[in-house]
């Protein structure tokens, strides 16, 4: 009924090999993109600010007189922070955000800034970096600094 007339085929065992090699290659390929999209979504990790404290007291206070909010933060990460960004909540659940000039702060370095900010009763501050990524600005809220009672200047 079939006639092989010179005709020749790929043997099952070679055809099983090509396909192998095709999924392997195909699967690579989606792994190194995978890899490249979780680098760009993971590269907050890598950024790290602490209040820096002063004989053991933490910098970070409300000045009543002044109306400020005064801190002093530490970057102990492994990126440069190029901006820092404090978000306020008052009491009300008001949320206020507040962009702050010339906060960049280098690996190892500190930065001192003193935000006006009018107040009554407590509120909740998070002091969060920005860093650049890939040609862009990126907000790491995941790493901010929260503090929930600010003390007085004293």
């Amino acid at each position: 009924m079939f006639e092989k007339r010179g005709k020749k085929g790929i043997s099952p065992l070679i055809a099983t090999v090509l396909l192998i090699a095709f999924a392997v290659s195909i699967g690579a390929m989606i792994m190194s993109w995978g890899k490249d999209a979780f680098a760009s979504s993971g590269d907050c990790t890598s950024v790290k600010l602490e209040i820096q404290t002063i004989n053991t007291k933490p910098v970070f206070c409300y000045d009543t007189l002044n109306n400020r909010i005064n801190f002093m933060v530490k970057n102990t990460g492994d990126v440069d922070v190029e901006m820092i960004k404090l978000r306020i909540i008052n009491r009300d659940l008001a949320v206020e955000d507040k962009n702050i000039a010339d906060s960049a702060i280098a690996v190892g370095g500190i930065a001192s800034k003193n935000i006006d900010y009018i107040h009554s009763g407590k509120f909740h501050v998070e002091i969060i970096p920005l860093i650049h990524y890939g040609g862009k600005e990126k907000t790491c809220a995941g790493q901010a600094v929260v503090t929930d009672d600010i003390p007085a200047c004293g």
